[in-house]
């Protein structure tokens, strides 16, 4: 037995001392140091579907012997249970604690096999200081902390504020799109309907008023060759292309005059006061049920300690109200909808696909299919279901889709590890990588071009992540030759300044990823985004930086665990070797993703979803 010191900090850990990071690794090699990080990937499986299955069981808690999530009841068998955090589990934005509450179960699994005598704690984190504080009086260890515990028990006002004053600013800012399309929509004579992002569209296409998105490739204009018309309801949301609301309604308009055979709305073109009514007051019933359950709920519970504040966001501030309009703006829109015979939309599980897959189902239109567009990650949480979610004995089951549209193997076995049912899932080409279908097989690079010292950047969703990114690679270029460049490719959701990019030789660009990717010699990424995937089936080497913080969400975790750094020092040594390597590399592009850019299994697909009579609850 032994005295552990809980290190969550960014500075050095102290010696002689047993020390377990919360944050980073252990950089030393030290025998005393141990890292919570590489703990949760030794038994990353059991961990996650411990997680997986907390968060299921929370909803199933009996309060006055009536679960949770049927007190949450405020549709007909729709609760508003499967819309909150906990649902969600969206661990690398909207629940950052996630991934405390992860490593929380690995260490105390962990645990098991090392016994303690004391445990002290160096953190800001009060919600974690309270979960270890609670762990150290179970199983009898002594305690100490470098702060003093508070109640979380606060701040529930606050929330609700910053909710009126989201909504206030969000109906301001929604003024322009309120309508658009909606006469169009009501009558229209398709029956197939898009629910899509508005952005990361064609830059080409966008200046000749036509609607091409790149998370749907050609598949939208060869639907349309088999005689087809399609109806599109876009999520707005900012972005260097389409800046605001204003610029975004012309542009919606533009497309509705310029395409006959389409109908394009957005979600907030069914805003009303009748529905600003029902959404206010679904958000004081929800709030009002908040308080009779939370004093019920185990205060004992260490990973409820680390996720309480996701009670209260899912509750009271602004991710509530955002839920409840969500749900009425789709009700809106779903009721007032000529019956479909069936709906694609980009599967993320995010809390708005949880009410199209309720209303589509409720208003007796037939198949509703998710797209998952990209690829499925390990650690994104938020496809992880537990198994039990799938059962139909309960009231106010989980609302799902008909099928999952899954793009190839790598999704397939992750959707079986998951225990989704196979029989619910549907194989797929994968629409946003048809760009890599000549260059499967034996891949050379040249060792003389001018890729030669030309550093490709690939931007990350999240402005945090970036920044981090950007600092790593910052401090690595003090070990690299002045003659490196550098070309920066935003996400088309998220703009950096040249000013961020101090030192750097560098320039930013937003030219196609296949374009760039020619002219490279390697491709560094965040470990979130996606885009080190093209990087990496185009033969392109990869560095991944790993954030000391946080689970590790690069699709590259399951491929290639080479491409990794952890430290400025590492990605200085992968640039270096990539401006030498010249060798052939065998890349299996077709294991991972299903390529066939004439879309024989999409269009099969669609021809029975549009054909079929059969009522909703058949799949396809």
């Amino acid at each position: 037995m032994f005295d552990l010191l809980i290190w969550d900090s960014n500075s050095p850990a102290p010696e002689n001392r047993r020390v377990l990071l919360w944050q980073g690794f252990n950089a030393e090699s030290r025998k005393d140091i141990f890292s919570i990080l590489d703990i949760v990937e030794k038994d990353k499986s059991f961990i996650r579907d411990e997680f997986v299955s907390w968060s299921y069981e929370l909803g199933e808690k009996k309060v006055d012997n009536i679960s949770i999530k049927d007190h949450l009841e405020i549709q007909p068998n729709f609760s508003y249970w499967w819309m909150t955090l906990f649902a969600e589990k969206c661990n690398f934005s909207k629940s950052p604690e996630i991934d405390n509450a992860v490593k929380l179960i690995a260490f105390k699994r962990w645990m098991l096999s090392n016994p303690l005598k004391s445990i002290e704690i160096k953190s800001n984190n009060k919600q974690l200081k309270n979960a270890f504080n609670l762990i150290a009086k179970k199983n009898n260890l002594n305690f100490s902390s470098n702060y003093s515990f508070s109640s979380l028990d606060n701040y529930s006002t606050l929330h609700f504020i910053k909710g009126i004053i989201w909504l206030c600013l969000y109906l301001f800012k929604s003024r322009p799109l309120k309508g658009i399309g909606l006469e169009s929509w009501q009558k229209t004579k398709s029956s197939l309907t898009f629910f899509s992002y508005l952005f990361n569209l064609d830059n080409d296409q966008l200046k000749l008023n036509n609607h091409k998105s790149n998370f749907w490739d050609n598949l939208p204009d060869r639907i349309i060759d088999q005689g087809y018309g399609l109806n599109w309801l876009h999520i707005y949301s900012p972005s260097k292309q389409i800046p605001n609301t204003k610029v975004a309604a012309n542009i919606v308009k533009n497309f509705n005059e310029k395409n006959p055979d389409q109908v394009h709305v957005f979600l907030e073109s069914f805003l009303n006061f009748k529905v600003i009514a029902k959404s206010i007051y679904d958000w004081i019933t929800i709030i009002r049920l908040s308080f009779k359950l939370k004093g019920s709920l185990n205060k004992e519970d260490d990973i409820f300690q680390i996720l309480f504040d996701d009670w209260k966001k899912s509750f009271y501030g602004i991710c509530a109200i955002n839920n409840c309009l969500n749900l009425n703006l789709f009700l809106a829109a779903i009721k007032s909808l000529p019956n479909q015979s069936l709906g694609l939309y980009l599967q993320e599980n995010q809390s708005w696909e949880v009410a199209l897959n309720y209303l589509w189902k409720e208003y007796k239109h037939r198949n509703i299919v998710g797209v998952p567009h990209s690829t499925t990650r390990f650690w994104d949480l938020r496809y992880a279901h537990d198994p039990r979610v799938h059962s139909t004995k309960n009231t106010n089951n989980y609302p799902k889709p008909s099928l999952v549209a899954i793009n190839g193997m790598s999704q397939r076995n992750y959707f079986k590890d998951i225990s989704y049912p196979e029989s619910e899932l549907e194989l797929v080409e994968a629409l946003r990588y048809f760009h890599l279908e000549p260059h499967t097989g034996m891949i050379k690079k040249s060792s003389i071009s001018e890729k030669k010292d030309l550093v490709l950047i690939l931007g990350d969703y999240l402005l945090e992540n970036n920044h981090k990114l950007i600092n790593m690679i910052i401090r690595s270029a003090f070990s690299l030759p002045k003659t490196v460049r550098f070309i920066f490719k935003p996400h088309p959701a998220c703009t950096i300044s040249l000013k961020e990019f101090k030192g750097l030789n560098i320039r930013i660009l937003d030219e196609p990823l296949e374009d760039l990717l020619q002219d490279c010699s390697i491709a560094i990424s965040s470990n979130v985004t996606t885009a080190a995937l093209d990087a990496y089936f185009k033969g392109v080497p990869v560095a991944c930086m790993i954030d000391s913080s946080k689970l590790n969400l690069s699709p590259m975790l399951e491929i290639d665990a080479n491409v990794f750094v952890k430290t400025p020092h590492e990605l200085a040594a992968k640039i270096l070797e990539s401006f030498q390597e010249s060798e052939i590399k065998n890349i299996d592009v077709r294991s991972f993703f299903e390529l066939d850019s004439s879309l024989p299994r999409w269009l099969n697909l669609i021809k029975k979803g549009l054909n079929s009579k059969r009522p909703y609850e058949d799949k396809l």
